[in-house]
């Protein structure tokens, strides 16, 4: 039984591991509620009074448009409260897992998928911050795992909070009847969020450093979506609901896939994105959805 410490234990991925590993750990989870990252003196102090083995660090302003907008802001709890986390991890000796994104390589002209030495180039501030937290850690400790996350998805569930995804997009299209355009030009990896939930600690196993993690993909969001609905039981409405988008990402096809061979070879392995979903569904219980 590990102490482990997590950070931003509210949100999408904080709330199910948390729930998921309570009776195999002994986990203290905080959000801003608790404690404010961007206060260096109550990271420090709470860290110290709990003295975790391992650290998770996932808090952060994920939301690019609001990061955007709030420049400053993103900046203080992406990049400094990631250092005193850091420094609160260095300090009582704790192994730190620190979530970063995708967004670092969405400014990149070349197409993905990205192998973790390929220079990145971020075009939003969500990004920035991710990268520039990333050199920031490198030079704080040296048990670090800087894991760049493929884009999670899920469903909603009791006391956690559901993310923007491609799953729940397509169900609240499916639900609500009212046709969508879906980009056909944009690819992104897509992992199911309690896989990475169960391979996450896993990572400790492996040498410290940079990793990709997640599901890899193929397939465009369009024919993404159809997969769902197909999975859904429902493949007699692709045609009414989804309506391909070939003008987004026209000049310029959108591709932040990430190359997960590095840590496939150390043993961690994820499924195929299309798989993954599939099996979300069926634990679910959400196939047949089109059957009378």
């Amino acid at each position: 039984m590990a102490r482990i410490l997590i950070t931003g234990n509210k949100g999408f991925f904080g709330a199910r591991f948390q729930r998921h590993y309570s009776l195999q750990h002994q986990i203290l989870g905080i959000d801003r509620d608790e404690v404010d990252i961007v206060d260096r003196d109550a990271v420090l102090r709470t860290i110290e009074e709990y003295r975790p083995e391992i650290v998770i660090h996932g808090a952060a302003i994920t939301a690019t448009s609001f990061s955007d907008k709030h420049p400053e802001l993103t900046r203080q709890i992406n990049v400094d409260g990631a250092v005193h986390v850091a420094e609160g991890a260095m300090a009582v000796g704790a192994r730190l897992l620190f979530f970063s994104t995708e967004q670092v390589f969405n400014g990149n002209v070349e197409a993905g998928p990205y192998r973790e030495e390929h220079a990145a180039n971020p075009d939003t501030m969500y990004g920035r911050t991710k990268l520039e937290a990333e050199d920031r850690l490198r030079g704080i400790l040296s048990d670090l795992w800087i894991l760049r996350f493929t884009w999670m998805f899920g469903l909603p569930e009791y006391q956690a909070m559901v993310n923007p995804n491609v799953v729940w997009d397509a169900l609240r299209i499916a639900v609500s009847g009212k046709p969508a355009r879906i980009p056909v030009q944009e690819f992104r990896g897509l992992t199911w969020v309690y896989h990475m939930i169960d391979r996450i600690l896993g990572v400790l196993e492996i040498p410290p450093g940079t990793y990709h993690i997640g599901s890899e993909n193929e397939l465009g969001r369009y024919d993404i979506f159809r997969h769902i609905f197909r999975e859904l039981g429902i493949a007699s409405r692709i045609d009414d609901l989804l309506i391909p988008d070939h003008d987004k990402y026209r000049a310029k096809p959108r591709d932040v896939r990430l190359d997960t061979g590095k840590i496939g070879a150390a043993g961690i392995t994820f499924p195929p994105g299309t798989e993954a979903i599939s099996e979300c569904i069926r634990e679910f219980s959400m196939t047949g959805m089109g059957s009378p």
